[in-house]
C-alpha cells in the first residue's frame, strides 16, 4: 500500500472531501473546481510555515489514520456507559420516530429532527445558535446553491431544514466565530464531523464554541454540477438556475421518492431525480472522488446521528421517519424529556435495525470499499489507510462488477458533465453516460432481486394494516 503523505497527496489522489480544515488551519481560502467541488488553494498552503502544514495535515480527515473515528471516539464519549457496534460506533440510544410538534416533520426531508435537535437545545438555553447549510445567493453559473451558515433565532434555525446534497466548507463559517462568539451546534455530514473533532484537538475557540454536533447519515457528497445537472436536464440551463430543493414531500409522493424542485426567475419544475441522467443517487454520478473510501456511514464522532429509518415499519409512511443514534447524555435527556411531553413520537431501535436501515451504505462503505482499496493496490496506485482492510470480504463476481462500474460512473460523469458546461451542449453528458448507467441499473437489479421483492412483499403487507384492509 502506497500511503497519501500531505495535503497536496490528497486533492491530487482524489482524496479531498472539500472540508476547509486545512484553509481553516493555516489562514488560507478554498474554491471551487472545474467540476463543482471544493478544494483547498494549494499554492497558498505552500508558503505557510511548517508548523501550519503540519497542523494542515493533522486536521485532514483523509490523513493521520491513527486518528480515525474509533481513536477519536475514545476521546469524546464514555467508553463505561456506551455500547459499541462495528457499524454505528459508541451509542448510548437508537430510536426511530419523527417530531409530532409544530410543522418540523412537513418542513424536513424525512421526520424532522434534522432541525428539531437544534431548535430543542435552542429553546432550552443550551446553546446560542446553529451552524448548518443555509441557501447562497447564486451570481455566476458556478456558484454554490448552499453554504454553512450562523443561525442565532428559532426562526432562522427552522429555516435551515431539509437535506442538501450539495458540497460545502466550514473554513468560512469558523472564521466567523471570533466575531459572533457562543455556544453552538453544528449540522454536517460524517467527514466534516471528523475534521471539526480533528480541530477541536488543537483549537480552542472551534473546542468551546461548537458544544454540540449533528451528523447527518451521508451516502456521498454531491457536487455543484451534480444540482447543474438535474436542473438542466429538466430544462434549466446553468445560467438561469437559481435554487434548488432535493427531496420534495407532497401526496403521492413515497418517503424513498428522491423528487427534486428547481427554479429559474420563471420556471419551477418538480420531477424525480431517477428519471434524469444520473439523477439516481446511488449510483454516484458526480459524487466526490473522495467518497469512494469513506468508511462512516453514521458519523460515528457526532454526538447524535439523524437519518432515514429505511425499514418496513416505517416506510409505508410518506411523511418521512427518522433513525436516531445517541451518543451524548444531554442530548439524550432532552429526546426523553420531550417524549413525555409529547413533542416526538420515538421508539427504541436495535443495532440490527440501525444496520438494516443503511443497508445500501453499509454495503459500499465496507465490502464495497474494501474492493476498491485491493483494486488500488493490485495497480500501485497511492490511497489513504482506512480501518476496513484491502481485499477482507468474500465478494460475489456480480457485485465486483457493481463497484467497478459504481467508481467509473463518479469519475466519468464529472469528466463528461464538465465537458458540457464547456461546450453549453447537456446533450453531450446526456449521450455519453446514458448507456453506461443503464447497464450499471441492470446489474444493480440483477444483483438485489431478491432483497427488493422481499422489501416490496413486507411494505405491501404493513400498507394493507395500516390502511386497515
Amino acid at each position: 500500500m502506497i500511503k497519501t503523505r500531505n495535503i497536496a497527496d490528497v486533492v491530487k489522489g482524489g482524496f479531498c472531501v472539500g472540508c476547509g480544515a486545512c484553509a481553516y488551519s493555516t489562514g488560507t481560502t478554498m474554491k471551487l473546481n472545474e467540476f463543482g467541488e471544493y478544494v483547498p488553494n494549494l499554492k497558498e498552503i505552500a508558503n505557510v510555515d511548517t508548523e501550519a502544514k503540519e497542523n494542515a495535515n493533522f486536521v485532514c480527515p483523509s490523513l493521520n489514520p491513527e486518528y480515525n473515528e474509533d481513536k477519536l471516539s475514545e476521546t469524546l464519549f464514555d467508553q463505561k456507559t456506551s455500547k459499541r457496534s462495528q457499524y454505528i460506533g459508541n451509542y448510548k440510544s437508537i430510536y426511530g420516530g419523527f417530531v409530532k410538534e409544530d410543522q418540523y416533520r412537513n418542513r424536513g426531508t424525512s421526520g424532522g429532527f434534522g432541525t428539531y435537535i437544534g431548535a430543542a437545545l435552542y429553546e432550552r438555553g443550551m446553546i446560542d445558535g446553529v451552524i448548518h447549510v443555509k441557501e447562497n445567493k447564486r451570481e455566476e453559473p458556478s456558484d454554490a446553491f448552499f453554504k454553512y451558515g450562523i443561525s442565532t433565532s428559532l426562526e432562522q434555525i427552522q429555516g435551515g431544514a431539509r437535506t442538501k446534497y450539495h458540497v460545502i466548507e466550514l473554513s468560512e463559517v469558523l472564521n466567523l466565530l471570533l466575531k459572533k462568539p457562543g455556544k453552538y451546534l453544528l449540522v454536517g455530514v460524517p467527514c466534516m464531523i471528523k475534521a471539526i473533532r480533528r480541530i477541536q484537538l488543537t483549537d480552542n475557540l472551534v473546542k468551546e464554541s461548537i458544544k454540540y454536533t449533528v451528523a447527518l447519515v451521508c451516502g456521498h457528497l454531491k457536487s455543484v454540477n451534480w444540482t447543474l445537472s438535474l436542473a438542466w436536464g429538466k430544462g434549466i440551463t446553468p445560467e438561469k438556475a437559481t435554487t434548488f430543493k432535493y427531496r420534495t414531500k407532497g401526496p403521492g409522493i413515497p418517503a424513498r421518492a428522491y423528487v427534486f424542485t428547481a427554479y429559474s426567475d420563471t420556471q419551477e419544475i418538480m420531477e424525480d431525480s431517477g428519471n434524469v441522467i444520473g439523477g439516481k443517487f446511488n449510483q454516484g454520478a458526480m459524487m466526490l472522488p473522495a467518497c469512494n473510501f469513506c468508511d462512516d456511514v453514521v458519523g460515528e464522532t457526532a454526538d447524535i446521528t439523524v437519518g432515514d429509518a429505511w425499514l418496513p415499519q416505517f416506510e409505508v409512511d410518506a411523511q418521512g421517519t427518522n433513525m436516531l443514534v445517541v451518543r451524548n447524555k444531554e442530548i439524550d435527556d432532552v429526546l426523553k424529556k420531550c417524549i413525555l411531553e409529547d413533542r416526538v413520537s420515538l421508539v427504541d431501535l436495535t443495532e440490527a435495525d440501525a444496520k438494516d436501515a443503511q443497508s445500501g451504505g453499509f454495503r459500499q462503505r465496507r465490502e464495497g470499499l474494501s474492493y476498491r482499496l485491493h483494486q488500488m493496490d493490485k495497480q500501485g496506485k497511492a490511497r489513504p489507510e482506512k480501518r476496513i482492510k484491502a481485499n477482507s470480504f468474500v465478494i460475489a463476481p456480480l457485485r465486483k462488477i457493481i463497484y467497478v462500474m459504481r467508481y467509473r460512473v463518479s469519475i466519468l460523469s464529472r469528466v463528461h458533465f464538465e465537458k458540457a458546461l464547456m461546450t453549453n451542449n447537456y446533450q453531450y453528458y446526456r449521450k455519453r453516460m446514458k448507456a453506461l448507467l443503464k447497464t450499471l441499473r441492470l446489474l444493480e437489479i440483477s444483483s438485489s432481486a431478491t432483497r427488493i421483492i422481499r422489501k416490496k412483499i413486507t411494505y405491501m403487507r404493513l400498507k394493507k394494516v395500516n390502511h386497515g384492509s
